[in-house]
């Protein structure tokens, strides 16, 4: 089964995920199950063309996509490396001084987690980008008192009823501060002491181009995160740090709501899947924060066209199932 915050489907690469989390506008990495059929056609023919560029698709890291529960026994890296690259993609990949840039879109974040957010972010990356979905609470005000938010962009009306095209404002505007990893962080996200500390040598490496981690969704606090048949998020993996490549066709699909994390054609690199944890915050708060979210969800999507209905009524679940929360395994 899927889970609220994020939809899935296989594709030649990590997973796309897709968020139903509105106070935000959200971020590659699964293929979303529900284009409509004139924007489906061309995002495949798209990715098709990227795959063709790379010629790598046999070569693509495709384990945890399939096994939602995972090896106990594989290694806690999991890495696939092509076997023909183009040069100029080869030449791109360094093993030592790669820049680490977090991205990230908000709005109407005062109050909220974003600062804590912040403070986390500017412990462990070099650079920070923010485009701002016409906030109306002083949001662009936090972002502004952080000396490693280098680039901020404040929209004058938000793009949050076409999704894709916040996407791809925030993408256009990262990779124009000459990235070399691009990190996808959502407002309410919390990378662990662990993934923190091995994230530079997770990128700086010349043979894999995203890196994916278990995302826990915190329920109703920070001690204990949800588990069922409805939320299984922490059970396979999340790309959210991708590798950046000047001309490499990237593209999101033509969506207005639950558009991938990162661009598709990020599916057919090869790359890392590891346990490395990260605390997703955005149902952490108090029930009467969730039914606001759960109302937001049903005018937003009526008919589950973006999302499955039975996911917005599990929202309200009285006693959802439980399970506390271990940073370190």
């Amino acid at each position: 089964m899927l889970d609220p915050k994020k939809r899935r489907q296989h594709v030649n690469g990590p997973m796309v995920h897709k968020d139903i989390r509105s106070e935000i506008t959200r971020t590659p990495t699964e293929m979303p199950e529900l284009l409509h059929a004139k924007n489906r056609k061309t995002d495949v023919n798209r990715l098709e063309n990227a795959q063709r560029t790379l010629d790598i698709r046999s070569q693509t890291h495709q384990g945890y996509a399939t096994d939602e529960q995972g090896d106990p026994g594989a290694e806690e890296h999991q890495v696939t490396n092509a076997s023909r690259e183009p040069f100029s993609i080869r030449r791109v990949r360094k093993s030592q001084d790669n820049k680490l840039t977090a991205m990230l879109q908000v709005r109407n974040e005062r109050g909220r987690y974003l600062e804590e957010v912040l403070d986390d972010l500017s412990e462990f990356v070099d650079e920070i980008v923010i485009v701002d979905d016409a906030s109306t609470d002083g949001t662009p005000d936090i972002c502004r008192a952080y000396p490693k938010v280098v680039r901020l962009e404040v929209l004058e009306k938000p793009l949050f009823a076409e999704e894709w095209r916040l996407r791809n404002a925030l993408w256009q505007a990262a990779v124009g501060t000459d990235p070399d990893w691009l990190l996808s962080v959502d407002a309410d996200e919390l990378y662990s002491t662990e993934a923190k500390n091995a994230i530079r040598s997770l990128i700086n490496q010349e043979h894999s181009d995203w890196i994916a981690f278990r995302f826990y969704d915190m329920w109703g606090g920070r001690t204990h995160y949800r588990e069922d048949n409805l939320w299984g998020l922490h059970r396979r993996h999340t790309a959210s740090l991708v590798r950046y490549m000047p001309g490499y066709p990237y593209f999101y699909p033509q969506q207005n709501h639950h558009v991938p994390r990162l661009p598709l054609p990020c599916t057919v690199l090869p790359g890392i899947s590891t346990e490395l944890k990260v605390q997703h915050l955005g149902w952490a708060g108090s029930l009467e924060d969730r039914v606001r979210k759960y109302l937001r969800y049903k005018r937003i999507d009526p008919h589950g066209e973006w999302g499955s209905l039975e996911h917005y009524e599990s929202i309200l679940d009285p006693e959802p199932r439980l399970i506390p929360w271990k940073e370190e395994r």
